[in-house]
């Protein structure tokens, strides 16, 4: 090669890098959108299960998994209680024709559970059932590759399967929360055990949102100390004036439907948005201390003062005119 075309050559390759944008410029460019951040503010569940039931056509088990779900909207969920009754027992289904009972798998409705648990045996324990034998007929990184893939079909297919068990035998309510994750709590007065529970969290200041299942509107005075302590309110069960005292209410259609979940990342940037405008607003406060200097200035209010130069001359007189006036004498 020539001397001119290496010379070319070498110039060409230098324009080039000069005009692509180094490495370290395109990570930070590709990074520097802000992600959006989950909450992270701690939130309780404080559940009266005889004050705030869920519609008698969904399980108890799936209340509570939404109500969960809800409440993972408004950040961390750091623990969930429900407070219940020893006699407690779960309401009859509904037997009205438009309650319908929903594959978990594939979403198809049918109008009798019988026809569900037919289908559900027929066509997706034998998919279960096939996906399984190859899984155990795959050897190596094929077997793990499959697995993989089929994993998210797994689950789904067991977690279908133990709700339709759970359905046919169905537990006592404590063992339908404990299976949701809620911590059950057996006493005879259920509203009272709530109360002091709620008082504990917000004397400790462990929370930072307290999520409140209920309709009694007893509880009305725990709301007004959340709000004195800063603590965030929401209220489950909206149907009662409850809710009224709290910063946002739902109703559990409002939470069973997914509304709630979907309000509640635009309800969390109007909390923050707002305390940072109370943080920068202004304020006037009286100021004493220039009144107290004032007075540690003096050491009387003037009068005696006053008094004293009556007796001897007018006060309008200065000292130098009694000075002249001898001296003219």
């Amino acid at each position: 090669m020539s001397r001119p075309l290496y010379n070319l050559r070498r110039r060409l390759l230098a324009s080039t890098l000069r005009v692509l944008p180094s490495p370290s410029h395109r990570l930070s460019t590709t990074t520097s959108t802000p992600a959006t951040r989950a909450p992270t503010t701690p939130v309780a569940v404080l559940w009266d299960l005889a004050a705030s039931r869920p519609p008698s056509k969904h399980p108890l088990y799936d209340s509570a998994v939404r109500l969960h779900l809800a409440a993972s909207s408004f950040g961390r969920l750091r623990f969930s209680a429900a407070f219940l009754h020893p006699c407690h027992r779960l309401p009859d289904p509904d037997p009205s024709a438009d309650a319908t009972n929903l594959c978990r798998v594939c979403g198809r409705k049918f109008r009798a559970r019988d026809a569900l648990l037919r289908h559900f045996d027929t066509i997706h324990t034998r998919e279960h059932a096939k996906r399984l034998e190859r899984i155990e007929s795959s050897r190596g990184d094929r077997r793990v590759r499959l697995a993989a893939s089929l994993s998210f079909k797994l689950s789904k297919y067991t977690k279908a399967a133990r709700e339709l068990t759970a359905g046919v035998n169905p537990g006592s309510p404590a063992d339908e929360l404990r299976r949701a994750g809620v911590h059950a709590e057996l006493s005879r007065y259920p509203s009272t055990a709530l109360r002091d529970r709620a008082q504990e969290v917000l004397d400790d200041g462990s929370v930072g949102c307290l999520l409140l299942v209920s309709g009694r509107e007893e509880l009305s005075p725990l709301l007004r100390l959340a709000k004195e302590k800063g603590v965030r309110s929401v209220v489950v069960g909206g149907e009662s004036g409850l809710a009224r005292w709290a910063d946002t209410g739902f109703t559990w259609a409002e939470v069973i439907a997914g509304k709630a979940r979907k309000a509640a990342p635009s309800m969390s940037g109007k909390w923050r948005d707002r305390d940072v405008l109370k943080g920068l607003e202004w304020r006037y406060e009286d100021d004493d201390e220039e009144d107290v200097m004032f007075e540690e200035d003096g050491d009387g209010d003037g009068s005696e003062e006053l008094a004293g130069s009556a007796n001897g001359k007018p006060w309008w007189k200065l000292e130098s005119d009694g000075e002249d006036s001898s001296l003219c004498t």
